[in-house]
């Protein structure tokens, strides 16, 4: 069996030879008779200029958007728009905006090919997919609250700890950062295949995943500068969600619809959920102001994807048709992950054991913090419920985190 291996392994590919190019001067000779060009060497302004603005290709002419409180926000522009929400019929495929009109002279069936199914931004597009009540200043908040490492923090505060407390903080965020990376990973695939008229979404997708790079940042360069260094690798905890996200979308190959609304499920109101729940523990474990600074930031943000999650979820089970069976897919979603998480982090050595000595003040005082632990544990499975409750979601007799720490 290993020979058969080592043979596969050996095995040489066939080699793909690229088409042949054109010479150089073919190519400028065609880009010269091109019947663009032609056009543009007449000097004459095309249909663009002269199609009418009422009724012709132009839509929206005339609107004046004035900056609303905030500044010039999406609230203030679709305010004066005439399609200020998705409609709930799917749109053309070559709409890059829900606020400009397709072209005439692109019949739907070349339509079809120029945009396939499968691989472009027409993969989700179903309102109850991705809309979400109050989108517009969802987005603005995660745009205005972006922050700079290098400038937002002052790093000139940062204290040094003793080893220990160094060790123990240092394991912490070198669990974050991988919970970062992993929720990037996540959610980064789905940005490209939502379609252009839920753009307020796709902003505030972009915007998140631009949250994980910048936390990722910031966790690093207070690792690699107090004098301790990253911790060790936390095994396990993508367990389950690992499986979750990669059937939902299928690796991204093949015409296999994707189910956007699992990874919300268990990337933005789980994960997102337990992160923000340890990172309160770890900030009043903290033993400086600037370590209490930094954690607070993740957390705002954590909290919004939070928020995010429940939002979805919430408007997905309430404008989802029947037959899609949503809470039955949710259910069915959460009793795969649950089990599998409460190991990887609730249950996990590598999370608690650090945070236990935070709470405690070091290695000495360990029992208090794992006193401290053992109260606030159950509080992360009832906010779990909790949210689920908010939004319609009730899993109080199907919820597989214990209620009370088996420690």
């Amino acid at each position: 069996m290993s020979e058969k291996r080592e043979r596969l392994r050996t095995l040489e590919m066939p080699r793909l030879r690229p088409r042949p190019l054109p010479p150089r001067e073919e190519v400028v000779a065609n880009q010269s008779r091109h019947f663009q060009t032609v056009k543009l060497s007449r000097g004459e302004l095309g249909h663009w200029f002269h199609t009418p603005l009422d009724g012709g290709e132009w839509s929206e002419w005339g609107k004046r958007a004035r900056p609303d409180a905030v500044g010039m926000t999406y609230m203030a522009v679709t305010e004066v728009c005439d399609r200020p929400v998705p409609e709930v019929q799917a749109y053309r495929r070559l709409m890059h905006s829900r606020f400009v009109k397709p072209s005439p002279r692109v019949p739907e069936n070349l339509e079809e090919r120029l945009a396939p199914k499968w691989g472009g931004a027409r993969e989700i597009e179903e309102k109850y997919e991705v809309w979400i009540d109050d989108a517009g200043p969802l987005a603005e908040e995660a745009l205005d609250r972006q922050w700079r490492p290098a400038l937002s923090l002052r790093w000139e505060d940062m204290q040094r700890l003793p080893p220990p407390l160094e060790r123990a903080f240092d394991q912490i965020l070198t669990w974050l950062l991988q919970c970062e990376y992993f929720c990037s990973d996540a959610v980064g695939g789905y940005v490209g295949r939502l379609h252009y008229r839920f753009v307020e979404i796709k902003s505030y997708l972009a915007y998140e995943i631009f949250d994980y790079a910048l936390h990722a940042n910031a966790l690093r360069k207070r690792l690699l500068s107090n004098g301790g260094g990253m911790g060790a690798q936390v095994e396990g905890f993508d367990a389950g969600l690992l499986e979750v996200c990669n059937e939902a979308s299928q690796g991204f190959s093949g015409e296999v619809p994707r189910d956007f609304n699992a990874v919300v499920l268990a990337i933005d109101v789980w994960l997102n959920g337990v992160m923000l729940d340890l990172l309160r523990l770890a900030a009043a474990g903290a033993r400086s102001e600037f370590d209490r600074r930094l954690l607070e930031r993740v957390m705002q943000d954590c909290a919004r994807h939070v928020s995010w999650g429940c939002k979805r979820i919430g408007c997905y089970l309430r404008d989802a048709p029947p037959e899609r069976e949503a809470a039955e897919r949710l259910h069915a979603v959460a009793d795969r992950f649950e089990p599998a998480q409460v190991e990887g982090h609730l249950l996990n050595p590598r999370v608690l054991e650090p945070l236990a000595l935070l709470l405690g003040g070091g290695p000495e005082n360990a029992a208090a913090g794992w006193s401290v632990l053992r109260e606030f544990w159950p509080q992360i499975g009832e906010r779990w419920l909790a949210r689920l409750d908010a939004v319609g979601l009730n899993r109080r007799d199907r919820c597989q985190v214990p209620t009370q720490p088996p420690f």
